[in-house]
């Protein structure tokens, strides 16, 4: 298993920065190419919105504004990505040319940004987004890469960090989305020097499970602790952070959307919470 296509959805915003420079060190450590994606909203699917009073006119104007901010924020994208290429000493890939790794590209592409987002993500093997962009706006797209695309996501905490090579932390619970995160984290486990499965639950927790996720590491030479925690009822992303932080862990894979998207929105889940409490970078798979 190996990480080649890294994708990156930007838009232009300060935000991009501390996402590219995350991303860079993942594409520089598996020696993969970075795709920088600007996805621009198509201004006529507005048209429907604007009225029957609206003139020709007006109309004409909006589109050409709404043209002229959307050159101004994929260029804005193309000198962040230019310069955070630079600055890792990463080469742009030539149009046409033969790949060669580690490198950058950027792509623009006009269309819903979930749904490109979505379409890009299923031809790639990462895809990475700043903590800062997985609010509302954001969050559709992630979701779309992660549960549309079935892809694994990266989130960059807004200090740039090196997730490759340190310490990662894994949230075992047993569940299919657990296990789909720690298949899509096996280039990071096998590059880890050190390796710890968190199960956090209740005080009749199974040590079961753990120990044969810890199993099956070790057949792919891959050294970990099992540590189980009583949450003592406390939320679950709660004391997973906090355990992570407390192993000085560079990275920490878990599961997504282990219970509906809905629930997560309405009631609260560990997904929103490390989501939105994040301080280092979090691999997630649904």
């Amino acid at each position: 298993m190996s990480v080649r296509k890294i994708l990156v959805p930007l838009a232009g915003r300060p935000a991009d920065d501390e996402v590219l420079a995350t991303a860079l060190s993942v594409a520089k450590a598996f020696e993969a190419q970075l795709v920088a994606l600007f996805a621009r909203a198509d201004p006529t699917e507005a048209l429907p919105y604007l009225g029957d009073g609206v003139s020709g006119q007006v109309i004409e104007d909006l589109m050409q504004a709404a043209r002229e901010g959307a050159n101004e924020a994929a260029s804005r994208v193309k000198a962040s990505l230019a310069k955070a290429a630079a600055a890792a000493g990463i080469p742009m890939a030539d149009k046409g040319g033969e790949a060669a790794l580690p490198s950058v590209r950027f792509v623009d592409v006009t269309g819903r940004r979930d749904e490109v987002v979505a379409k890009h993500s299923r031809l790639s093997d990462l895809i990475v987004f700043g903590e800062s962009t997985t609010g509302v706006a954001g969050g559709t797209a992630l979701e779309a890469a992660m549960m549309t695309a079935d892809r694994p996501v990266l989130i960059a905490p807004k200090k740039a960090m090196a997730p490759a090579g340190g310490s990662v932390c894994i949230g075992w619970d047993d569940s299919p989305e657990a296990s789909s995160a720690v298949h899509a984290a096996m280039p990071f486990l096998e590059r880890a020097k050190k390796v710890t499965i968190l199960c956090i639950g209740g005080k009749e927790l199974d040590p079961g499970p753990g120990s044969t996720l810890a199993d099956f590491l070790a057949l792919h030479g891959v050294v970990a602790d099992v540590h189980i925690f009583d949450a003592a009822g406390r939320a679950i992303g709660e004391v997973l952070l906090e355990q992570a932080e407390k192993s000085k862990a560079d990275l920490l894979v878990m599961g997504g959307y282990g219970q509906s998207r809905l629930v997560e929105f309405l009631f609260g889940g560990t997904t929103q919470h490390i989501r939105s409490h994040a301080t280092i970078p979090v691999l997630m798979a649904h």
